[in-house]
């Protein structure tokens, strides 16, 4: 519990005033319950004494219980507004926190985390955590003050009553602490398996069309149904845990109740050290102590499993960055050249290189082209100077600084990135592209765009142009329509470096030709780089390097590179007989 609160007072320094007042009004509650006992013991001593009468009745009897109970009402409903507005602030705040440590992370932290898995405890376990850290916790804390008052008010009744009375209570705590283990561990299990669950599930929602064009639908049916129901059993045996011992806890306040009403029977009837109106008042009292010892025999049992889902979000708190900006960053405001020196890189996970003492310059309003076989590391050579990948070896410099020294943010911001996987939302085209710019566009700059992108022919074939929905991950548009969209957004952002990662793949040659000469035209004084497979992308490129193994084989012209006759002369000339072949077809 206390590692819980500790883990929680980041919110609760911000609230502590939500949570203080809370207590306050707790306390209040816990002795105004107090007061419906008193008035029952007046009415049973007047009717044991025979001293009933209708001003009593009216004016001692329902007048104070009237207001006894409007007193209550006001303190509950104002606990519980205050819990409910603590719930929200708390939920809101865990969700933001959340969200934000994901949105921090580099690609490192995603290699570890599944989408389905982050999805899950986005939903699950900031939830239970929610519940909480803004009731659970407090409720405990409350239903112990009620215990301490009901207890303070029945000594005051009969010492020896009491303490015979609660006698068998406290084995309540011994059965939450042997179950605390066991519904940690479950819980824990459960968590896990819904984690799988959610990558599963969100993996047959992303890939519907692949399953059904395979006739895979009964395969994956079956494959959701086995993690289901894995959760479903660990879930079963959960609840069994509640069912087998709950009754055991009533059984425990049975015995309390036995104990009072037989030794009360005795001090009446024999002793005569309890008055019968003290007895139904104490038995009341007592009602009041048993009864938050079940509740937190429960609110225990609940908060076991919260713990849990703490650690599991707190597991996405505690995640830090591969990538850090020094302490002194400081924003960059352009980019006028980048140099690779001596530059290499490998993932954490990884015993070899993939990049492997790379010296390359860039300069502005060059268009470098980058080619190579598959694996070669292109991908991870541009990824750098979107600072999304450390530094490992080697120095990267921007405008002859280390880039370490500037702003991640603001280097990104100078940089428009369109990489492999083309990332669309499920909005509009128009919106799609708009998100190229954080500040407004007018129409005409993001027609402008798609122009250059050449997707304007397109427009017209869409059911409602440019407020045609293309669905989750652009699922209404076709790969090159894909790419084209992506390359718009690029275009709009218009920042000093353009970096196309493979992003003319899925298109015709007329349509790569189209965008190509839009790129030159648009951006004649600004940096390009083009990682392409496809010779005819790289072809007019100021500067054309080879990768081969995460190195530099080969690095010139289009026209030096074929005069070389490497690997780039023999891939281009395959390309032509394949694209000459095709054209005779």
């Amino acid at each position: 519990m206390f590692s819980f609160i500790k883990s929680m007072m980041w919110f609760i320094k911000k609230n502590w005033y939500f949570y203080v007042a809370i207590v306050i009004v707790g306390i209040l509650i816990s002795l105004s319950n107090l007061l419906p006992a008193t008035i029952v013991s007046s009415l049973t001593g007047a009717v044991d004494k025979n001293t009933i009468t209708t001003s009593f009745i009216i004016k001692d009897i329902l007048l104070s219980y009237l207001l006894i109970m409007f007193l209550i009402y006001i303190v509950s409903t104002t606990k519980r507004v205050l819990q409910n507005r603590l719930k929200v602030r708390l939920y809101y705040a865990l969700q933001v926190r959340y969200m934000e440590n994901i949105l921090i992370q580099d690609a490192t932290f995603f290699e570890h985390f599944q989408a389905g898995d982050l999805l899950t405890r986005a939903l699950g376990d900031v939830k239970s955590v929610n519940f909480s850290g803004s009731t659970r916790l407090l409720n405990i804390f409350l239903e112990f003050i009620t215990i301490v008052v009901t207890f303070t008010a029945m000594l005051f009744i009969n010492v020896p009553l009491t303490l015979f009375s609660i006698i068998p209570l406290p084995i309540i705590f011994f059965f939450n602490f042997y179950l605390k283990k066991k519904v940690k561990r479950n819980w824990k299990e459960v968590r896990e398996e819904a984690s799988k669950m959610g990558n599963v599930i969100l993996e047959s929602i992303t890939n519907v069309r692949t399953i059904r064009a395979f006739s895979k639908e009964e395969e994956n049916y079956q494959k959701n149904l086995v993690y289901s129901n894995n959760v479903y059993k660990i879930e079963r045996r959960n609840l069994k845990l509640n069912v087998l011992f709950q009754p055991v806890f009533n059984s425990i306040t049975a015995i309390s109740t036995i104990i009072a009403y037989g030794l009360g029977s005795f001090y009446i009837l024999k002793n005569g050290s309890i008055e019968i109106n003290d007895f139904v008042q104490f038995t009341i009292y007592l009602t009041m102590f048993s009864g938050p010892l079940t509740n937190i025999g429960n609110l225990l049992n609940n908060f076991y499993q919260s713990l849990i889902s703490a650690d599991r979000i707190n597991e996405v708190y505690n995640a830090k960055s591969s990538v850090i900006d020094n302490e002194d960053a400081r924003n960059i405001k352009h980019i006028d050249n980048i140099e690779f020196r001596n530059f290499s890189f490998k993932y954490e996970d990884d015993n070899f290189y993939v990049l492997k003492n790379i010296n390359l310059t860039i300069k502005k309003g060059e268009t470098l082209g980058i080619v190579g076989r598959t694996g070669s590391g292109k991908s991870t050579l541009v990824r750098q100077l979107v600072r999304q990948l450390p530094i490992c070896k080697g120095e990267l410099f921007i405008n002859g600084k280390f880039i370490e020294d500037f702003n991640q943010e603001s280097v990104r911001s100078m940089v428009s990135y369109v990489p492999q996987e083309h990332v669309l939302f499920s909005r509009s085209v128009y919106q799609n592209v708009a998100l190229g710019r954080a500040d407004a566009s007018s129409d005409e700059e993001i027609r402008h765009a798609i122009e250059l992108a050449d997707f304007a022919k397109d427009i017209d074939a869409l059911p409602y142009g440019l407020d045609t929905i293309v669905g989750e991950y652009g699922v209404t548009l076709s790969g090159g329509q894909k790419q084209r969209l992506a390359i718009a957004r690029a275009f709009l952002k218009n920042s000093d470096i353009l970096i196309l990662d493979d992003s003319l793949s899925a298109v015709d040659g007329t349509t790569e030709a189209n965008i190509i000469k839009s790129l030159k035209e648009y951006r004649r004084n600004k940096t390009n780089i083009i990682v392409a497979h496809r010779l005819s992308a790289v072809m007019g490129a100021d500067h054309i390097i080879v990768l081969d193994d995460g190195v530099i084989v080969e690095e010139g012209t289009h026209e030096e590179l074929m005069a070389n006759k490497g690997w780039y002369y023999h891939q281009y000339l395959s390309q032509q007989m394949e694209e000459g072949g095709l054209d005779e077809k």
